[in-house]
């Protein structure tokens, strides 16, 4: 079994348990320092106690399967307000909301969709969004990273300088 496949499995045994789910995970290397990074949600969100606490857990599991042989660090945390969209059920949740995609291979002539984000075809097999009142069909095979486009929301007394 991969090492990334070792570690999501015993991630999602962990978040079942808590009643979480894995929305995004990431192994990479910045530098010389490797860092292994979950984003994990619920309904109504995770919290910094969520975190730590997933982390404690699952980083505890990997030090007993020894799982990564070499240092690494651990970070968890909420998937944010440019949240990944990879699943099917994610692009039928957020539908009507802004998303922005990176795609293997074009289509339409693009690379690179930005627009509003429409669900998923019956078939689940294809993602529609409009991008300027042009309905585009994104084969999922195709879509290399999706995020939501959500615009960071500020307390109303807090100065935007």
């Amino acid at each position: 079994m991969k090492v990334m496949d070792q570690v999501k499995a015993l991630a999602e045994t962990i978040l079942e348990a808590e009643g979480m789910e894995l929305v995004h995970i990431e192994f990479v290397s910045e530098g010389k320092q490797w860092f292994l990074r979950l984003y994990i949600d619920r309904e109504g969100g995770v919290t910094i106690d969520d975190c730590v606490k997933v982390s404690r857990q699952l980083g505890y599991e990997m030090d007993v399967a020894d799982t990564i042989p070499h240092a690494y660090a651990l970070e968890v945390s909420s998937p944010g307000v440019d949240r990944v969209v990879g699943k099917p059920k994610d692009f039928q949740r957020f539908s009507g909301e802004r998303i922005r995609m990176k795609l293997k291979e074009p289509v339409a002539g693009r690379r690179n969709v930005s627009g509003v984000l429409l669900g998923m075809d019956a078939d689940q097999q294809h993602v529609r969004v409009d991008v300027d009142g042009d309905i585009l069909k994104i084969p999922m095979g195709t879509i290399r990273r999706a995020n939501l486009q959500r615009e960071a929301q500020f307390p109303e007394n807090m100065d935007r300088k």
